[in-house]
């Protein structure tokens, strides 16, 4: 029989392909970009922060950018926040930086939600979640937004850990193909730790790029975590299990949607159904 390989390998080897996607576009000059403006000739994406800061920081209209933000936002809409999880270099980094006592916190944060998404469940609570989850994000994301139309260039892309991320591997490509030594090498990484390691609850507390994906992720219909009740031990035999709420780094309960955030922030990581004891939870195109 063979063996599945677990869905934390293949995330990490799809973050590891868009770096080897990059690399083969530097080392053939094909212009592929990277996660943040990527493509082939005229087919291109870019971020959608990006492509909104460009819009406002140049006080111009530019059909090409709506075009390609129209895009994005329709693949949202499919997959969700599926980019988080998927091709977000800063997960794989903060699991590097990440020490024993930052792990013991996140166990207890997790176990905290899951413990409230478990009585909820019990107690027969019914959690409202709002259509769009706004929280600390979306503020520093209307910040961002705000500075570049006061300033008139796209001030967050300047700190932003996944667009610095790239400028590293690109800066660190050159300097080791065309011996070209420079500062960025030592104060990109350091603004990247800085943002990650420091700042604890990026992801889930600060990004503004998560924060306007959720807007979007918001009418998300598809790909989301359901249960088959007739295998989840909550209904076979009355337990109160808490796996799949535990193993959920945002908080979010795929039973009915009774976790500390809605279902609409799912990132599509898989963690749940890895978790689950009973194999009771995948990810249809369309919930039941």
């Amino acid at each position: 029989m063979k063996r599945k390989m677990k869905v934390s390998t293949l995330r990490g080897l799809v973050a590891l392909a868009i770096f080897v996607v990059t690399g083969i576009g530097l080392a053939l000059h094909t212009g592929t970009g990277t996660v943040s403006s990527m493509g082939l000739d005229w087919v291109a994406s870019i971020c959608p922060l990006g492509a909104l800061e460009s819009l406002l920081g140049g006080y111009a209209f530019i059909p090409r950018v709506l075009v390609v933000l129209a895009i994005v936002v329709a693949i949202v809409l499919l997959f969700g926040k599926a980019f988080c999880s998927w091709a977000c270099p800063i997960p794989h980094i903060q699991n590097v930086f990440k020490t024993k006592k930052r792990a013991a916190t996140e166990d207890r944060e997790n176990r905290e939600a899951a413990s409230l998404a478990a009585a909820n469940w019990k107690d027969g609570v019914q959690v409202e979640h709002h259509r769009v989850n706004v929280d600390s994000r979306h503020v520093v994301l209307g910040g961002a937004l705000i500075s570049t139309a006061i300033f008139g260039f796209p001030v967050f892309c300047l700190v932003c850990p996944v667009g610095l991320t790239f400028a590293t591997f690109i800066l660190l490509w050159r300097f080791v193909q065309f011996n070209e030594p420079t500062w960025g090498l030592l104060a990109f990484p350091l603004v990247i730790i800085l943002e990650v390691v420091v700042l604890r609850r990026w992801c889930g507390k600060i990004c503004p790029l998560g924060a306007l994906l959720s807007l979007a992720s918001s009418f998300n219909k598809t790909f989301h975590p359901a249960v088959d009740h007739d295998k989840c031990l909550r209904d076979t035999n009355g337990a109160s299990c808490e796996a799949c709420d535990l193993a959920c780094p945002e908080h979010i309960d795929p039973y009915a949607d009774l976790g500390e955030r809605p279902l609409s922030e799912c990132v599509k990581c898989g963690r749940c159904s890895a978790s689950c004891p009973v194999k009771a939870i995948r990810f249809p195109f369309k919930r039941p």
